[in-house]
């Protein structure tokens, strides 16, 4: 979370509530990514009365992809879901989503309810995008930074994230895929931001998704000597998808 003073009274009653009902073992580590409201106060009031939320602050902004790797750090439990702090998913789908690993090793997450594209600005940059990323490293889903995925934690062991910007989604796709894991879509409810705003659209976020993008293309050229595996569920339709 950055800045999210705003939305926690709405997500954390909720995330509590709906964990409980689902599930006996659980954890919730919140990152807080250097936020200059109250936000970490707010949440660290969470900590204390629940011993299952943790907070990781970080001393300054790391970006999506730093927070994310400092959430992985911390994370202690086999199966490892991450979303947007606002919560952009209806999480009544987490029985359906653990079932889901009987037959993967990366759960992620697309909705055809509602469209991304605000503008045609943003809906040149997601093309441009996605038409990068299949280019580059020939991964093809609907939804490649849709804010809900899932990961076996024996499989984030076995690589380093290096992305501080939002394509660290993409990275964590190639590197699994390296790694033989298996890769599966699942839909999910997908619901717009009620609280608080989103800082993914900022033009110094995109521009430094697409450094991170052509910084892993060059170091799988010539700092990595092991190919691609070909283990992957290919979504079952082609549809646009839209990382911002």
């Amino acid at each position: 979370m950055f800045n999210e003073s705003k939305s926690v009274d709405f997500t954390m009653p909720g995330l509590i509530q709906k964990l409980s009902r689902f599930f006996s073992d659980f954890e919730i580590v919140i990152v807080d990514d250097g936020s200059t409201d109250d936000s970490a106060e707010k949440v660290g009031e969470w900590t204390r009365r629940d011993s299952r939320v943790r907070l990781v602050r970080l001393p300054w902004n790391r970006c999506f992809g730093g927070a994310l790797r400092a959430g992985f750090q911390q994370a202690r439990k086999e199966y490892v879901i991450y979303t947007d702090f606002d919560l952009p998913v209806d999480l009544e789908c987490l029985p359906r989503v653990i079932q889901a690993f009987a037959d993967a090793d990366v759960l992620t997450g697309f909705s055809d309810e509602i469209s991304k594209h605000e503008n045609l600005r943003t809906k040149l940059v997601s093309k441009t995008y996605n038409f990068l990323v299949r280019t580059f490293f020939g991964i093809r889903y609907r939804d490649i930074n849709f804010g809900f995925k899932a990961v076996r934690r024996s499989v984030l062991q076995q690589f380093a994230l290096r992305s501080n910007s939002p394509f660290v989604d993409a990275e964590l796709f190639v590197l699994a895929l390296r790694s033989g894991a298996r890769i599966k879509e699942i839909q999910v409810p997908f619901s717009e931001r009620k609280q608080g705003c989103s800082q993914i659209r900022r033009l110094d976020v995109i521009g430094a998704t697409f450094l991170d993008m052509i910084k892993l293309s060059f170091f799988l050229r010539f700092g990595a000597r092991s190919s691609l595996s070909t283990t992957v569920v290919e979504p079952s339709a082609k549809s646009p998808s839209d990382p911002f």
